[in-house]
């Protein structure tokens, strides 16, 4: 049964969890001067960044101290980024090298009563490189061994140092420090206790003891054991197998099932790493529990991966186990999935995921797991959920047989109607206008603002974005007033953008300049990830039209970073059709010549228009004139007269005039526009100068002073003076 409304705006509800929290900081921070620290954060996850990014930004006047330590050499992409936006606040960075001599030497002497002479502390020093967990732990094996064993035994790493102390423990106290090192850093006594195969209570307290006698357990608060240095819980961790170590997780599970059942994120963790297929069913049910937590905390990228281990651990469910329907089941699961990795901006994850539930309703051959699949996706995407160029016909087909039945529920049409306008967006396809009319419609008589502005994006998705501006300001306008009135802030962003669009297409550029503003401000606030890349994108473009080539490729580098971050399917083709667009304006498009398996690989067969414009600048004209004959017909959409552009390139270098004769019928009808501006993310030079150069070769000397004309005018609307200039020197070449 599909869901007759979507769920909460993920994006709003981040906002104002953010906002709440660095309420409650700002308000403890009127008492009393407040100090944040945050150790281990090479292991944070996105939202905890993210969180990090708002209160280091939001309360950068507040009294409040931040500190934040990690390893330099675990740091990922995640925090790589975090630390680059911490950057613009100057922080105080304080790299924690190793000891000198003079303090090995008293560290030495502080934690060792026995007599060291100077020459033994000099070799420790070397030897540990002067890391103080390194010197106390090799400190304990000289007041253990002497000072020969651990001058001249002592191992390059901490890992056979600890085996040494290990072996010295009782094997109960191993036992329990490995049970410990399953459990994390920080693992609850009754939990342990709970977890251990010991005979009684006393017993396994015994062991516990014995580790934080030997130093390798503190106990940070009554009833909780820690170690004493994250390398000592690693270093044990490592050395169980996996084997023991998946057993020794369901251990952990069925005691913190007893004693904790609602610490969900810890019981998802060990039930989805026991392995077991007895506790799977355990683990699949957890896991989404907690995955339906973290969505309500808009911990996205969280949900994604626990929802990741649910499907695994699905699949260990024994066939005999009586869990009911497993094909459901499991849809579900991937439906949920689905829906996770588009809030987290990994649309090609997402796109990938509902294929595998495709695939498995077809398999089973049920039209309700189809339905399921298909309607799954719920969120509006700014870019095409598929590859440039191409269309999912198993999806279509599906969508279109199930349209067929009868027994449709309106939201389950609405739904199925928007996936197959997504499907066919962009394409010369004549089922896409009815389709289109139909879910508006459809969804107007239902009471769901989510849904009606779901499907009126997809109607604005589908449109020509350099025709019909006022029908597409109606849509925009439509749009952000539902996600205003309705706090939907992903469908506010959208109204922001489709009004940008249509700025570009009436070369209002002090209007597109104010809506692609807005729209980075909400996509920033909101941490929304593909409308951030797709503002960063109409950063480069304004920078191009400016004649700022550099700014305009360090922007475009930036954006496709940021798709690339997010899973985007469109980060590698969009790169190269950004520097191609941005060598054309510098004459530089022969650059490309030599790059055509390149552009084959990474744009396929849309690619042969930026190949042909290159072996045409390059002097290849007789290998420019086989590509345009071969080329194949240009989509109709948001690109179509940057392809056209660079095709004109090439067929007025070679002289084409029957390709010229298409083209210029193909482009008057937006003559009076810049190229690609209505896209608000890559532009060329005026169409008006691609069409005086398509007359000049049809021999209308007159027509093409007039498109030079308009030219001229266009570039100085958009206040592009290069542009400007090079029109006005093309019209100087109409005769009279």
């Amino acid at each position: 049964m599909v869901e007759s409304t979507l769920p909460p705006d993920a994006s709003a509800g981040w906002f104002r969890l953010r906002r709440a929290i660095c309420a409650w900081l700002r308000d403890a921070a009127e008492s009393a001067a407040l100090a944040i620290v945050l150790d281990d954060l090479h292991a944070a996850d996105a939202e905890t960044l993210a969180l990090l990014d708002t209160v280091a930004e939001q309360l950068a006047a507040a009294p409040i101290l931040l500190v934040a330590a990690y390893r330099p050499t675990e740091t990922g992409d995640r925090l790589a980024e975090t630390l680059a936006v911490l950057a613009r606040r100057s922080p105080r960075r304080l790299p924690l090298c190793g000891l000198s001599l003079p303090e090995v030497n008293t560290l030495v002497r502080a934690v060792y009563a026995g007599p060291v002479d100077a020459a033994t502390v000099a070799a420790l020093a070397e030897r540990t490189g002067g890391n103080p967990f390194y010197v106390k732990e090799t400190v304990g094996l000289l007041a253990a061994e002497g000072a020969p064993v651990a001058v001249s035994g002592v191992p390059d790493g901490v890992r056979d140092v600890l085996l040494r102390r290990l072996a010295r423990l009782p094997a109960a106290a191993v036992s329990v420090l490995r049970l410990a090192a399953v459990c994390g850093l920080e693992a609850d006594v009754e939990v342990l206790v709970a977890a251990t195969e010991a005979d009684d209570r006393a017993q396994a307290l015994d062991a516990l003891e014995a580790c934080v006698v030997a130093g390798l357990l503190t106990e940070p608060a009554p009833g909780l054991v820690r170690f004493a240095h994250a390398l000592v819980r690693d270093t044990v961790y490592t050395g169980i197998s996996g084997l023991r170590r998946a057993g020794m997780h369901g251990q952990i599970a069925l005691a913190l099932e007893r004693l904790r059942p609602g610490d969900l994120s810890a019981l998802a963790h060990h039930f989805t790493q026991a392995g077991s297929s007895g506790t799977a069913a355990s683990a699949v049910s957890y896991a989404v529990r907690a995955a339906e937590l973290a969505e309500r905390r808009y911990a996205h990228h969280a949900a994604s991966e626990l929802l990741a281990r649910a499907l695994a651990c699905q699949r260990r469910i024994p066939p005999d186990a009586g869990s009911g329907d497993r094909e459901a089941q499991r849809i579900d699961l991937l439906g949920r999935l689905l829906r996770a990795q588009v809030r987290s901006g990994a649309v090609a994850a997402a796109r990938a995921t509902r294929q595998r539930a495709v695939e498995l309703a077809e398999r089973a051959g049920r039209e309700d797991l189809l339905l399921a699949a298909l309607t799954a996706w719920t969120e509006p995407a700014p870019w095409q959920a598929r590859p440039y160029g191409l269309v999912d016909a198993r999806t279509v087909d599906g969508v279109e047989r199930l349209l067929r039945r009868a027994d449709l529920d309106p939201p389950a049409r609405v739904r199925l109607l928007a996936t197959l306008v997504a499907e066919l967006a962009g394409e010369d396809d004549p089922r896409t206008a009815p389709a289109a009319r139909e879910t508006v419609e459809l969804a107007r008589r239902l009471s769901d603002p989510a849904l009606l502005a779901f499907a009126l994006a997809e109607d604005a998705r589908r449109r020509r974005w350099d025709r019909e501006p006022d029908r597409r300001a109606r849509l925009a306008a439509e749009i952000g007033r539902i996600g205003t009135e309705h706090g939907l802030v992903a469908y506010r962003w959208w109204g922001e953008y489709i009004a940008a669009t249509v700025a570009g297409a009436r070369g209002d550029l002090a209007a597109l300049t104010r809506h692609v503003e807005q729209g980075l401000e909400m996509a920033r606030a909101y941490q929304m990830c593909e409308p951030l890349a797709v503002g960063l994108c109409s950063e480069g473009m304004l920078a191009h039209v400016a004649g700022r080539f550099a700014d305009a490729e360090r922007s475009y580098t930036v954006a496709c970073a940021q798709m690339e971050r997010t899973g985007s399917l469109h980060a590698d083709g969009f790169r190269v059709l950004a520097a191609v667009t941005v060598r054309a304006s510098q004459h530089r498009l022969a650059d490309f010549a030599r790059l055509e398996r390149k552009l084959d690989a990474e744009y396929g067969r849309e690619a042969a228009d930026v190949r042909a414009a290159a072996l045409a600048a390059a002097g290849r004209h007789d290998e420019a004139r086989a590509v345009v004959t071969a080329a194949p017909m240009l989509r109709p959409d948001f690109y179509l007269s940057i392809f056209a552009t660079l095709r004109a390139m090439a067929v007025v270098a070679v002289g084409d005039r029957e390709s010229a004769e298409e083209l210029y019928a193909l482009l008057l009808p937006v003559g009076d526009q810049l190229a690609g501006a209505a896209s608000t993310s890559l532009a060329m030079r005026p169409v008006g100068h691609t069409l005086g150069e398509l007359a000049l070769l049809l021999d209308r000397p007159g027509a093409a002073a007039e498109h030079f004309t308009t030219a001229v005018a266009v570039a100085r609307a958009w206040q592009a003076p290069h542009w400007e200039t090079e029109a006005r020197s093309a019209r100087r070449r109409c005769r009279p």
